[in-house]
């Protein structure tokens, strides 16, 4: 994305080396602070779940991280949009419903081009989304978006678009909840519960980040490890011949074995069940395990979500 990425990129490397320097200090010291790591393979949602634990016991956000989650709401908002119409033309040959509305189609593009996705909508910007939105070829192209790489809160910010025009936006938590900056290096939350000190990390998820940061959290009390079992029928944004699940399988699978945490308490938290549920009515587990055979869960499952 624009120039919000690569800011929140510096910030968080600058906080890296302070992590890295107190993780080292409590090794030496042997603190009685309770340390969680959080893992889990991209996209499953592991910095939603940190985002809520600083909501719920940490004071939430401050004024500068809610004024600093402006770009990448206006960012995830354009860049959503973007997916789904290369999507149309590289992946599904899904045309818009009104070849007219091309003209707002190059309006999203052309933001992209000069990097300005971070910035607020204007006018112009603002009524190409509302109009792209609203039509039947590009709604046609999001309930195919596990055929493509897609933000789980696409639609959230989509259908946000006027809200988010207001003079004056201000993110709500559940905006900064479903916001979405990929996780680079090591991101710590620390609060108190009763007479308990808690510190968590979550480490970059995709392939690159785990390998990098992984052996420093040796001593942590426990893992929290993250899959997101909506995404059965997903690839990787890295690998996109290895499907997300697999990855996730066999992630935890590496984790439990690993030399590193054969003392370490494990934590499986199933995260996205709400979006497993609706995709669970649509598209048949098989995908992800062509062996199942123990009854049809998009019939079986009550709610689809079990």
């Amino acid at each position: 994305m624009g120039s919000c990425q690569s800011a929140e990129v510096r910030e968080q490397m600058a906080r890296n080396k302070e992590i890295e320097k107190q993780i080292t200090q409590d090794k030496r010291q042997g603190t009685s602070i309770i340390k969680l790591l959080l893992l889990g393979a991209g996209e499953c949602g592991k910095s939603t779940v940190l985002k809520q634990m600083q909501i719920l016991h940490s004071n939430g956000f401050t004024e500068d991280e809610i004024n600093e989650r402006k770009a990448v709401v206006y960012s995830n908002t354009v860049t959503s949009l973007a997916a789904i119409l290369r999507a149309m033309d590289s992946v599904l040959d899904i045309p818009l419903e009104d070849t007219e509305k091309e003209m707002e189609k190059s309006v999203i593009y052309r933001v992209l081009e000069v990097g300005d996705e971070s910035e607020p909508f204007t006018d112009e910007v603002y009524k190409a989304i509302m109009t792209l939105w609203a039509d039947k070829g590009v709604r046609k192209a999001y309930t195919r978006r596990s055929e493509y790489q897609l933000n789980d809160s696409a639609k959230y910010f989509l259908d946000s678009t006027a809200r988010v025009h207001e003079p004056g936006y201000r993110p709500t938590d559940q905006d900064i909840l479903y916001s979405r900056v990929a996780t680079t290096g090591v991101v710590e939350v620390k609060f108190k519960i009763k007479e308990l000190d808690f510190r968590v990390f979550d480490v970059g998820g995709q392939r690159s980040e785990r390998r990098k940061w992984i052996h420093c959290f040796d001593n942590v009390d426990a893992i929290i490890f993250i899959t997101a079992i909506s995404e059965y029928d997903q690839v990787l944004f890295e690998d996109e011949t290895t499907n997300r699940m697999i990855e996730s399988m066999q992630l935890f699978s590496s984790i439990c074995n690993s030399s590193w945490f054969l003392a370490t308490s494990m934590i499986l938290f199933l995260n996205k069940k709400d979006l497993f549920a609706e995709k669970i009515q649509r598209v048949n587990i098989t995908t992800a395990f062509p062996d199942y055979d123990d009854g049809d869960l998009l019939t079986s499952a009550p709610g689809g979500g079990t």
